[in-house]
């Protein structure tokens, strides 16, 4: 999806942008997007997709910048992190989190793709259908607590 060279990542100027709040300002509330948008600033509150437009099929991306600062959480189709977020990510679609990124906070994605030196601390939870519950609960036994794979040999293994 985006490209990453030895100079940085390539994503901030791949895209198009709809909304952009630059370098040096702050904004305070909660911030509705319609198209993709850029944080370069600092902002107090949380990033929302308008998803009522017929272009949103795809979904659109919310970047915050290398000098981007996000004191709250993204509900976006896309994220991509460069800067640093005091809060969680809740994206539909694709998350990339850059070298120097910092996330503090969980990470909801369909696809991820995180970076050498890109430091998340909080949990990631994936939104597609998790193949290790059907192979937990496809054991014969039911005294086996239903958290617990069990594992046998096969062919002298």
């Amino acid at each position: 999806m985006f490209e990453f060279t030895k100079k940085g990542p390539m994503a901030d100027t791949q895209l198009t942008y709809s909304t952009t709040v630059g370098a040096g300002s702050s904004v305070v509330g909660n911030f509705t997007h319609r198209g993709n948008m850029l944080l370069s600033g600092h902002l107090v509150g949380d990033i929302h997709q308008e998803e009522d437009t017929p272009d949103s099929a795809e979904g659109f991306t919310a970047v915050i910048g290398k000098t981007g600062f996000l004191e709250g959480d993204i509900y976006s189709a896309h994220a991509i992190i460069i800067g640093h977020i005091n809060g969680s990510v809740h994206a539909k679609g694709r998350v990339e989190v850059y070298p120097g990124a910092v996330i503090r906070g969980d990470i909801t994605y369909s696809q991820i793709n995180v970076h050498p030196d890109a430091k998340v601390n909080g949990n990631l939870k994936c939104l597609l259908p998790d193949t290790l519950h059907t192979l937990v609960t496809s054991t014969d036994s039911d005294d086996v607590a239903n958290n617990v794979l069990r594992i046998t040999k096969v062919n002298g293994l």
